[in-house]
C-alpha cells in the first residue's frame, strides 16, 4: 500500500458473502468461470469451474445478461488484421449459442436498453448495436463510423478515430462513446427501437485521449467522469440536458489520476479503468505501468479511490492502494461492494487477486489478499487477462 487516507480499522467488521463465480476473459485466447468460496478454516478460494476457446483469438471484454442466462463476449481480434466479432454464451456452461462478426475491434460494449449492446470498436473507429433478443440469433441494428481531418497531438495513438469506451447515462435515454482518437465523447440519443440517433461531439483538450468514463447522480446534478489515458488525467463534467435534447458537457475538474497535479506521470502511467460503487458515493480507477505502490514486497501499479460529493461532484481522495502486480487493465467490485478483483495483466504469470473492500469507506485491504489465482496462458507480447466481471 503507497497510503491510505482513512482507516483500515474497520475491515474486521466487513461481512463477505461468498459462493460467488467471477468470469475472466484473457487476450491469449480463453473464457474462463472461476468459483470463489470461502473454506471451513476462514481462508478463500477461486478455482475453474469451466472454459472455453470459442469467443475468439483476442476475447478482450464481457457483458453479462442475467434475464437471458448470456454472456456476451467480445473478441477484439487485435493479432488479426481487420477482424472483430461477438459471441454469446450460456453463463452457466460457457457453450456457444452464437458467434458473429462485427466491425474491427470491439474493446467494450453495454446494455443501454433491454436486448440492445452498445459496441464501442476500437480499431474500427466505430460504434454498433446489437440486438440481443434472441441469443442464439444475434443481429446488428446500426453501425456508425467516424473519421478525422487530421492527426492529434499524439500523432502515434492518434493517427485516427479510436473509440474505447461506450457508457449509458443515468436517464437511459442518452450513450456516450469516448474516442481517444479524436479527443472526442461522440453522443447519441435513444430513440425508436431502442435504436441510436447521433447528436454530435464533444471534444476535450486536444492530446487527452478519452478511454473510459463513469456517470454519477447527484442531487441536483448529474456529472461525468473521464480516464485521460493519454495524460494520466481524471476529468469531471457537469452533464447539461439541454432544451433541443442535445447533452453536453461543462469541464469543472481536471487533474492527474492521483489527484497530484494535472500532467503528473503523464506519458509514463496509462489509466485503464473506471467504477463507481455505492450508487456512486466511491469512484475508483486503476493505472498500468506507474510502479508507484508496493505489494508484499513487489512494485506493483496503483488503484486509486475517492469519494464522491453528491452536491458539487468534487472528488476526495481516500486511498492509493497497490494492484497486487503490474498493468491492472481491469477490476470489478461486488455489488455490495465487499469484493474487489483486480486482474494485472503483464504479471508473470498472469495474476487475479481478489481483495476485501470496506464500502463505508471506500478502503481497499491490498495487503492481505482473499484469494490469488494465476495463469501461464498469454501471447507472445505478454497479453494475458483482458476483463473480469462478477455473476451478479
Amino acid at each position: 500500500m503507497k497510503c491510505s487516507l482513512l482507516s483500515a480499522a474497520g475491515f474486521a467488521g466487513v461481512s463477505i458473502a461468498v459462493a460467488k463465480d467471477i468470469y475472466v476473459a484473457s487476450y491469449a485466447g480463453p473464457v474462463l468461470r472461476l468459483s470463489f468460496t470461502g473454506n471451513v478454516d476462514g481462508s478463500y478460494t477461486l478455482r475453474e469451474v469451466g472454459s472455453t476457446l470459442e469467443c475468439g483469438s483476442n476475447p478482450g471484454w464481457l457483458e453479462l445478461n442475467q434475464a437471458t442466462g448470456t454472456l456476451f463476449c467480445m473478441n477484439e481480434a487485435y493479432t488479426i488484421a481487420n477482424a472483430g466479432s461477438v459471441a454469446s454464451l450460456s453463463k452457466e456452461s460457457l457453450s456457444v449459442l452464437d458467434n458473429i462478426t462485427t466491425d474491427y475491434g470491439p474493446a467494450q460494449s453495454t446494455f443501454y436498453a433491454p436486448n440492445r449492446l452498445g459496441l464501442a470498436h476500437y480499431a474500427g473507429g466505430s460504434v454498433s448495436v446489437l440486438d440481443t433478443s434472441d441469443p442464439s440469433n444475434v443481429v446488428e441494428l446500426q453501425s456508425f463510423h467516424y473519421f478525422m481531418d487530421k492527426p492529434g497531438p499524439n500523432s502515434t495513438l492518434q493517427d485516427k478515430p479510436y473509440a474505447h469506451g461506450i457508457v449509458a447515462d443515468p436517464t437511459g435515454k442518452f450513450v456516450v462513446v469516448l474516442d481517444r482518437g479524436a479527443d472526442a465523447l461522440r453522443t447519441y440519443s435513444v430513440g425508436w427501437d431502442d435504436r441510436l440517433a447521433e447528436l454530435g461531439a464533444h471534444f476535450t483538450e486536444p492530446g487527452n485521449g478519452p478511454r473510459h468514463g463513469v456517470f454519477v447522480k447527484g442531487v441536483s446534478k448529474t456529472f461525468f467522469y473521464v480516464l485521460g489515458e493519454l495524460t494520466n488525467s481524471l476529468h469531471g463534467f457537469e452533464v447539461l440536458y439541454e432544451g433541443d435534447g442535445t447533452l453536453g458537457f461543462k469541464q469543472f475538474y481536471n487533474d492527474s489520476a492521483y489527484q497530484t497535479g494535472f500532467g503528473d506521470a503523464s506519458g509514463i502511467a496509462l489509466p485503464s479503468e473506471i467504477a463507481v460503487a455505492e450508487g456512486g458515493k466511491h469512484l475508483v480507477l486503476s493505472t498500468r505501468d506507474d510502479g508507484r505502490s508496493l505489494y508484499q514486497g513487489e512494485a506493483s501499479d496503483t488503484i486509486v479511490s475517492y469519494s464522491v460529493d453528491f452536491e458539487t461532484g468534487g472528488l476526495l481522495l481516500i486511498g492509493l492502494t497497490a494492484s497486487g502486480g503490474l498493468w491492472p487493465r481491469t477490476f470489478a467490485i461486488s455489488k455490495d461492494g465487499t469484493l474487489f478483483a483486480v486482474a494485472n495483466q503483464y504479471s508473470v504469470p498472469g495474476r487475479l487477486i481478489v481483495f476485501l473492500r470496506d464500502p463505508e469507506t471506500g478502503i481497499i485491504d491490498d495487503q492481505q489478499p482473499l484469494a490469488t489465482w494465476t495463469t501461464d496462458i498469454t501471447l507472445p507480447d505478454g497479453q494475458s487477462i483482458s476483463h473480469v466481471l462478477w455473476n451478479e
